[in-house]
C-alpha cells in the first residue's frame, strides 16, 4: 500500500502530485461524541437481536409489519435517551482546527437517525461551543436514510463524487467494524479510534489512535498505512 505524505499546506505547495490524505470522514457516535455503548447494547436487548446479527439490518430483514414498526419506535427513543448524554470526543477541536488549517475537507457518515444529526449540530456544538462551530461545517452529512448504510461503502464513495477526491485520499475515521469496512471496501484509509472494549476491530484497520487528536501528527508527518485491514463480514454492532 502507498505511503501518504504530509497533508500540511506546506507540503501540498511543495509536493502537490504526492498521495496525501485530501478528504476526512467521521462516524458521529463514539468519533465525534464519546462512546454510547450502554445505550447501543440496551437496543439489543430490547429488541432481541441475535448474536452475530446488525441491529438494523436484523430490524429491516427479519422483522415485519408491526414488530418492525415497535422496532423502529424502540431504537429511536433509545437514540433520543442518547442525545441527552452527547459529549465531544476528546481532542476533536484541535483536529478539526488542523483540518480547517489545511483545507481538508470533512463529512460525517453515521448510522443514526437525522434528528440526533441535528441535535449534535445545533446543540452540542450550537450551544455549547458557538467560538468553535465553524470548525463543524461538515458537508455532506449522511445518516440512516442514505441508504446502504456502512458497511457499505457507498456513502464514501458518494463523498468521493462529490468532493471530486479520490477514495485513496479519503480516510474514514469510527470506532467500530462498521465504519472501518465501510473505508476499506471503497479503497480509502480506515482509521479506528481505539477504546478498551474495541480492540477486536484492530485487523480491519489502516490506523490506529487512542485520541482522535493524535490524527494531526499522522497527517503533519505522513504515515504508512498497516497492511493489517481485511475484509471481516463478522464486525456487527
Amino acid at each position: 500500500m502507498h505511503s501518504y505524505s504530509p497533508s500540511t499546506k506546506e507540503s501540498v505547495l511543495s509536493d502537490p502530485s504526492a498521495m496525501r490524505i485530501r478528504g476526512v470522514v467521521f462516524d458521529m457516535d463514539g468519533t465525534l461524541t464519546t462512546p454510547i455503548n450502554e445505550y447501543l447494547q440496551q437496543m439489543r436487548q430490547d429488541i432481541n437481536v441475535p448474536e452475530g446479527m446488525d441491529t438494523l439490518s436484523y430490524v429491516d430483514t427479519c422483522l415485519k409489519g408491526e414488530a418492525r414498526e415497535q422496532a423502529h419506535r424502540r431504537i429511536l427513543e433509545i437514540e433520543t435517551a442518547a442525545m441527552a448524554n452527547m459529549e465531544l470526543s476528546p481532542g476533536l477541536i484541535d483536529l478539526l482546527q488542523f483540518l480547517q488549517d489545511n483545507g481538508i475537507r470533512t463529512g460525517v457518515i453515521t448510522r443514526n437517525n437525522r434528528m440526533a444529526v441535528d441535535h449534535f449540530i445545533n446543540n452540542v456544538i450550537g450551544r455549547q461551543l458557538q467560538e468553535h462551530k465553524e470548525l463543524f461545517s461538515f458537508d455532506p452529512i449522511l445518516d440512516r436514510s442514505f441508504r446502504p448504510i456502512k458497511p457499505s461503502p457507498d456513502g464514501l464513495l458518494y463523498i468521493s463524487q462529490q468532493w471530486s477526491i479520490p477514495p485513496e485520499q479519503l480516510m474514514m475515521v469510527g470506532d467500530h467494524g462498521d465504519d472501518l469496512l465501510c473505508g476499506t471496501r471503497a479503497g480509502s484509509i480506515a482509521c479506528l479510534l481505539r477504546y478498551h472494549d474495541n480492540r477486536r476491530f484492530e485487523p480491519l484497520s489502516h490506523l490506529v489512535v487512542d485520541r482522535i487528536d493524535e490524527l494531526v501528527q499522522h497527517l503533519t508527518s505522513g504515515f504508512r498505512p498497516s497492511m493489517l485491514a481485511t475484509d471481516d463480514s463478522k464486525a456487527k454492532k
